[in-house]
């Protein structure tokens, strides 16, 4: 590696041992929270929003530019 390519030192992505144990344990410690009802709309409508919105522009592409198809 040449020095441009290292992270600065405040970047460092190593962890020492001691505190990589007590991530796993912390994280071994979390229950599981299933989704809120209003968090599973959210997803809903954003793929539908999603969904709509490619399905516009294929349209777009094919109506205006038919050129390219």
């Amino acid at each position: 590696m040449t020095e441009e390519t290292l992270l600065p030192p405040e970047e460092d992505p190593r962890v020492s041992q001691a505190d990589e144990h007590r991530l796993v344990d912390e994280l071994q410690k979390m229950e599981y929270e299933p989704l809120l009802p209003i968090e599973k709309k959210l997803i809903g409508w954003s793929i539908g929003i999603g969904v709509v919105s490619l399905g516009f522009l294929v349209w777009i592409s094919h109506t205006f530019f038919p050129g390219g198809h």
